[in-house]
Formats: C-alpha cells, sequence, structure tokens
C-alpha cells in the first residue's frame, strides 16, 4: 500500500498494521485481517481508515472510509476492495475525494 501518497498530502498515521500484510496471499492471512488495520487524520479533520469485514473471514473484504467531522454512522465515501490491487485502486479513489472540500 503506498502510505507516501497520505503522508503527501498531510496525513498522519494513527496505526498502521496492514503495511506487513501487503501483497501478502490474502487466504494465507485470514487470522491477521481484522476490522482495525489503518487509520490517517487530515489537518482537515478527515480520516481514512481500512479494516477487513467481516474479521477474520476468507470470504470478506477490505472497506476504506473517509470520515469527516468524526461522524463515523455516514461516512463521506466508502469502497470495498477483495485484492490488494483493488485495495490500492480504492485508496486511490478515497484520496481523490478527500481533495475535494
Amino acid at each position: 500500500m503506498n502510505i507516501q501518497k497520505i503522508i503527501n498530502l498531510g496525513g498522519k498515521i494513527i496505526f498502521d498494521e496492514i503495511s506487513n500484510l501487503s501483497n501478502s496471499k490474502i487466504s494465507l492471512i485470514t487470522d491477521d485481517l481484522k476490522e482495525d488495520l489503518f487509520q490517517a487524520a487530515f489537518p482537515s479533520g478527515k480520516i481514512i481508515d481500512i479494516g477487513w469485514y467481516p474479521e477474520f473471514s476468507k470470504n470478506g473484504s477490505f472497506k476504506i472510509l473517509l470520515i469527516s467531522n468524526r461522524d463515523w454512522g455516514s461516512p463521506t465515501y466508502s469502497e470495498t476492495a477483495k485484492t490488494w490491487k483493488s485495495l490500492e485502486k480504492a485508496l486511490k479513489n478515497t484520496l481523490k475525494r478527500m481533495q475535494t472540500p
């Protein structure tokens, strides 16, 4: 996962357990796939959150959320991904939404 893009936009990494898993075969790491994998906060008050839902399930998927004003009940943007490649695309889409007011 390209965390440098997040840092370049002023993001502060709150926690990152996804980098150690990146590009591992998902079927081999399901015991490590949980709801809390990555979170970054931005000066604008926005948060990017990435997790695996349902936790520890080989049938799950990554969920990436863009949260504004700490409103976890109504994410500004949400996308799911089943593969590392599609997660990169979802992150790119989320970062594009970050740059719009």
